[in-house]
C-alpha cells in the first residue's frame, strides 16, 4: 500500500455524486428528510449536470425537534408547500443514486447522509444498500479525508479553531477560513456546493493524498490491506480518537470480527490503558461488558466505511514531532502486546459471541436486524412497483416480521386514502401513543425555552412560532390539545 500511487483507479469512475440532506432532527433513524440536494461531477470535479433540489413534508406520527428548525430555517409548513410524500421524496433520490459507475460523496456523509438514505429506503420499500456497491458504485466521506489532511500533511489548507482552541471542522468554519463562496450555510445545495469546493481544495492541494485515499476507500482493497499488515502497527485516522488526539493513532490490526465481516478487530497502540486491557483480558470475559474493552483499547474499524488507513511509512520525522508522539507508550504499549499475545485468542473469543444490542419493537428502529430475504425482496418490489390505489389489494405473505407493519406504516403515512375504517383506526391510536400527554408537555417545554432563548430574535420568533401552528394542526387530528 504505497503512498504514492497513479490514477488508475479514477479510470472506472463515470462521475462524482455530491449530496447532503438537511433534516428535522439529528436521529438517522428516527428523524425525517426535510431537503434533498445533489451535484454531479466528472472526475476532474467539474460539474456536468443541473443541479437537484427538492422536499420532503413529515408524516403526520412524527414532529420535528424543535432545535432542527432554527438551523435549517425549514418549517413543515415549506415542505409541505413545495415537498411530496417520503415516497416520492425516496423515489427520486433512488434513482438519481442507482446511476452506474458513481461515487457517492458528501461531508459526514458516512455517519449521517448514508444513514438517512438506508432509513429513507428501508421505511419505502427500496434496497437500502445497493446503491453504494452495485454496478460499479461506492461512496466516500470529504470530511474523513479532511480529517487525514490535517493530521497528516496540514501545510497548504486553513485550520480554523473552534471555541476550544481545537481544529473545527464544521464545513461553515473551514470554507470561510479558505476562502470559499458558502452563502447558505444547512441549505443542502448550498452545503453542495461549498463541498465541492473543499474537494477541489483538497485535490488542487494534496492530490496524492486525495488519489491515494480515494483507492482505498472499497471495502475489499482495505480488507487486503489490513490482513497483509496483521500485527503489523498502521495509521488510523478516525473522530474516535477525538479532536485532542488530531483524531490519529497508531493501531495493530489483529483479526476480523466473526460475526461481522465488514469490521477488523484492533488494538490501539497509543492507548495509556493496555495494561488494563491484559488485566481484564486474563478474567472470565463472559463477565465483562464489552464496552469496557472500548474504553481500554479495543479498536473496531469498519471496512464499509472508508476508513483512513496506512502503513507507518506515510509518518515523516515531523509529522511525529507534529503530533506530539509518544514513542515511549508507543513502544510500552507493543512490549506489552508481544509478551501477552495470549489476547490474541481472547479477543477471537471475546467477538465470537453475540453481545446483544437493547432490544425494540418499534420497527422504524429495525433496518440492522437483519437482511432481507430472496423471497421477501421480490414482494418489497411488487408493492415498490404497485400504484397507490391498488396497494389495499395486495395479499403478501412476507416472511420477515418486520414488513408487515412497515408495510402497513407505508400505506399510512404516504397514502392514507388506502386504508380501510379498521385500518384507520389502529393508525388513529398509533398516532395518538405519539401525541400522548406527556410527549406533547416535554415538546412544548422545549418549544417555550426556544421561544424565551431568541426573544429578541424576530427571524427565529416567527419559525418557532410556525412550528407551533403546525404541531396544534397536527395535535387537532388526533383530539389532542397543547398543555
Amino acid at each position: 500500500m504505497n503512498y504514492i500511487t497513479k490514477n488508475n483507479h479514477l479510470k472506472n469512475l463515470s462521475t462524482f455524486l455530491f449530496y447532503d440532506y438537511e433534516t428535522f432532527g439529528t436521529d438517522t433513524a428516527l428523524d425525517k428528510a426535510a431537503q434533498f440536494a445533489c451535484i454531479r461531477t466528472d472526475i476532474n470535479l467539474n460539474i456536468i449536470d443541473d443541479p437537484q433540489c427538492f422536499y420532503c413534508f413529515p408524516p403526520d406520527d412524527y414532529l420535528p425537534d424543535p432545535s432542527s428548525i432554527l438551523i435549517t430555517e425549514i418549517t413543515p409548513q415549506r415542505t409541505k408547500e413545495y415537498g411530496t410524500n417520503e415516497y416520492n421524496f425516496s423515489r427520486k433520490i433512488y434513482n438519481i443514486l442507482k446511476k452506474p459507475n458513481t461515487c457517492i460523496i458528501g461531508y459526514n456523509n458516512i455517519n449521517f447522509d448514508d444513514e438517512i438514505t438506508r432509513n429513507l429506503f428501508y421505511r419505502n420499500f427500496f434496497e437500502p444498500y445497493e446503491w453504494s456497491w452495485k454496478n460499479g458504485n461506492s461512496r466516500w466521506d470529504l470530511l474523513n479525508i479532511l480529517r487525514a489532511c490535517y493530521a497528516l500533511r496540514p501545510s497548504g489548507i486553513q485550520w480554523p479553531k473552534n471555541n476550544l482552541g481545537l481544529t473545527s471542522f464544521k464545513l461553515s468554519d473551514l470554507t470561510k477560513a479558505n476562502g470559499i463562496i458558502h452563502t447558505h450555510a444547512h441549505d443542502a445545495a448550498s452545503d453542495v456546493y461549498a463541498t465541492i469546493e473543499i474537494a477541489r481544495l483538497i485535490k488542487n492541494k494534496k492530490n496524492k493524498l486525495f488519489n491515494f485515499f480515494f483507492q482505498y476507500r472499497k471495502k475489499n482493497n482495505i480488507y487486503s490491506f489490513l490482513n497483509s499488515e496483521k500485527l503489523n502497527p498502521i495509521v488510523y485516522v478516525s473522530s474516535f480518537f477525538g479532536s485532542i488526539r488530531h483524531n490519529f493513532s497508531c493501531i495493530l490490526p489483529i483479526i476480523l470480527h466473526e460475526k461481522n465481516p465488514n469490521i477488523f478487530i484492533s488494538i490501539d497502540l497509543l492507548s495509556e490503558h493496555i495494561e488494563e486491557l491484559i488485566s481484564l483480558f486474563k478474567k472470565k470475559l463472559l463477565n465483562t461488558s464489552i464496552k469496557n474493552f472500548f474504553n481500554l483499547g479495543i479498536v473496531l474499524v469498519y471496512l464499509n466505511r472508508c476508513p483512513i488507513l496506512s502503513t507507518m511509512k506515510i509518518m515523516r520525522k515531523k509529522d511525529f514531532e507534529r503530533l506530539n508522539f509518544d514513542y515511549n507508550l508507543y513502544n510500552k504499549n507493543i512490549s506489552l502486546i508481544k509478551k501477552n499475545n495470549f489476547i490474541f485468542q481472547k479477543i477471537k473469543i471475546l467477538f465470537s459471541y453475540k453481545h446483544n444490542a437493547e432490544q425494540t419493537e418499534n420497527v422504524d428502529l429495525k433496518i440492522y436486524d437483519s437482511f432481507f430475504s430472496s423471497y421477501d425482496k421480490n414482494l418489497i418490489k411488487i408493492v415498490r412497483n404497485t400504484k397507490p390505489l391498488n396497494l389495499k389489494n395486495l395479499n403478501l405473505n412476507f416472511r420477515d416480521a418486520r414488513l408487515n407493519e412497515l408495510f402497513f406504516r407505508y400505506r399510512a403515512r404516504n397514502f392514507l386514502y388506502t386504508l380501510n375504517e379498521v385500518e384507520k383506526k389502529i393508525w388513529f391510536d398509533h398516532c395518538i401513543k405519539i401525541f400522548n400527554k406527556n410527549s406533547l408537555k416535554e415538546y412544548m417545554i422545549k418549544i417555550k425555552r426556544l421561544l424565551h432563548e431568541h426573544a429578541l430574535d424576530q427571524k427565529k420568533i416567527k419559525l418557532i412560532n410556525d412550528l407551533l401552528d403546525y404541531v396544534i394542526s397536527i395535535s387537532k387530528k388526533f383530539n389532542k390539545k397543547l398543555i
